[in-house]
């Protein structure tokens, strides 16, 4: 499928957020903190899941979210997993990708995790993308946004105000957001350095635990940030992960020291199969830089995983340049073998509906679905298909029951938008758009969509319905107001 959701992301007030807790070099091995209920003084667990929420509201409004669902589904797998064997987890996680070809990674409140396309194209493997992913939870299960909140307010409340302002303001307006924030944070980073270098030990630390009991190798976490620091040693700019996450020498070595004592433990042989599809796909489909030659390397290469990565990159590359015909050839020994392989799945999609292969491209998601009825790839690919076919009502059909379950899917409600239009039901057309807007924070237009469902629709139990979603999403819009 190629949705992207396209907006424009506010880097600076992202990376503020997570300076919170890392914003310092490494410094001599300390005792771990008991964390218990710590930073319960400035926000408590549901104010911080309330706040989360807001903050991912207004980051789907203005950053370049990935709606892919094969992506997304191949990320929530790894993090989930990671997340599985983590401590203190106190709230379920969501990880997402913004289309930036930057090298990045950032947390904040609530357990949410964005994931630049750029760091995937640089990790060499799955354990490298593992790591920073690992040392992300890391962060969040320890709360060490709202731990530095809590040791500056004890310093200076009135500093935690003024930086909370800036950062909010960044993720509207960067030039402006940096500007009031660059005010704020030199009063308080001297402070607020030595507290802040317990935090980048400590995820360090959980992060390589929590990488090693999910069965990933922990030396792709000193590898990977190793390789960074020499890559980018003497240049002016360096990725923004590098001025959030600072890499000295005696950090990296600790790092390295750990998992190789950790590594003795680990079954090095793993299937990265799906690591080296998704790394394709994000080269040829979002950050187009695609290499016909390299690819062509590839497909030669001693190790299936890779081979066949290629050919499948290559497969999408022709897709994308309206060579379906060709697009299937390339494809074809990759989705025989693995038909239910949601990689070759979802591209297959794609060939088939471009060639106008309705009934075909609909016979072929049926029998997937019945055998992965909760499988969201199957799932949104099936709901397009039945719309670009014609079909309103079987994607109506199969997004009713999808969003009970995937309530924040941005991409659902597109496709309901597009089949609610095709069956020419006006208020189910707006209601759908209303949750959208609600889902990026614009309460307002979501509100006005309501109305417009509620004039639109002569059922007088819909219309109460319709009236209390109302009534829900002004008291939404009140409290998001509250917090600002």
């Amino acid at each position: 499928m190629l949705y992207t959701i396209k907006a424009r992301l506010a880097p600076v007030s992202l990376a503020l957020l997570l300076a919170f807790g890392s914003t310092g070099a490494n410094a001599q091995q300390t005792r771990l903190p008991e964390i218990g209920t710590a930073g319960g003084s400035v926000m408590s667990i549901e104010r911080e899941q309330a706040v989360g929420d807001m903050y991912m509201r207004q980051i789907r409004a203005s950053a370049p979210i990935v709606g892919d669902p094969v992506l997304e589904a191949y990320l929530h797998d790894v993090g989930t997993r990671l997340v599985r064997n983590a401590n203190d987890v106190r709230f379920p996680f969501k990880f997402f990708w913004v289309n930036q070809d930057q090298i990045n990674a950032f947390a904040f409140f609530g357990g949410h995790i964005g994931i630049n396309t750029g760091l995937l194209a640089e990790t060499r493997n799955e354990s490298e993308l593992a790591s920073v992913i690992a040392h992300e939870i890391a962060h969040v299960s320890q709360r060490h946004i709202v731990r530095n909140m809590e040791a500056m307010e004890r310093s200076s409340s009135l500093s935690i105000i003024s930086l909370l302002g800036a950062i909010l303001v960044g993720i509207a307006n960067p030039e402006a957001g940096i500007a009031a924030a660059q005010a704020s944070v030199a009063g308080m980073q001297q402070r607020s350095i030595n507290y802040t270098r317990l935090f980048e030990q400590e995820a360090d630390r959980i992060g390589l635990s929590i990488l090693v009991n999910t069965g990933f190798d922990p030396m792709g976490a000193p590898d990977f940030f190793g390789r960074l620091a020499e890559k980018y040693r003497y240049v002016s700019k360096p990725p923004e992960m590098l001025l959030t996450h600072p890499l000295s020498e005696s950090r990296i070595a600790d790092t390295r020291l750990r998992a190789e004592q950790l590594r003795q433990n680990v079954n090095l042989n793993r299937d990265e199969s799906a690591f080296w599809l998704a790394k394709y796909r994000v080269q040829v489909r979002h950050l187009r830089n695609y290499n016909a030659e390299a690819a062509r390397r590839d497909m030669t290469s001693d190790n299936p995983a890779i081979a066949n990565a290629a050919r499948y990159g290559l497969a999408i590359a022709l897709l994308d340049s309206d060579q379906a015909d060709a697009a299937e050839r390339t494809l074809a020994p990759l989705y025989q073998r693995e038909p239910l392989n949601t990689f070759y799945l979802d591209v297959q999609t794609d060939i088939l509906l471009a060639q106008q292969r309705y009934d075909e491209v609909l016979s072929m998601l049926e029998f997937a679905y019945k055998r992965m009825p909760n499988e969201q790839t199957v799932t949104l690919n099936y709901a397009n298909a039945a719309v670009k076919a014609g079909q309103p009502k079987l994607a109506i059909q199969l997004l009713r029951d999808y969003l009970v379950r995937n309530s924040d899917s941005t991409l659902a409600y597109s496709l309901m938008i597009d089949a609610q239009r095709g069956l020419g039901n006006t208020s189910g057309m707006h209601e759908a758009n209303a949750e959208l807007m609600a889902l990026y924070g614009q309460f307002d237009r979501a509100i006005d969509h309501l109305h417009n469902a509620h004039t639109h629709n002569d059922n007088r139990l819909e219309q109460r319905r319709i009236q209390a979603r109302i009534e829900q999403l002004m008291a939404k819009k009140r409290e998001v107001e509250a917090m600002r």
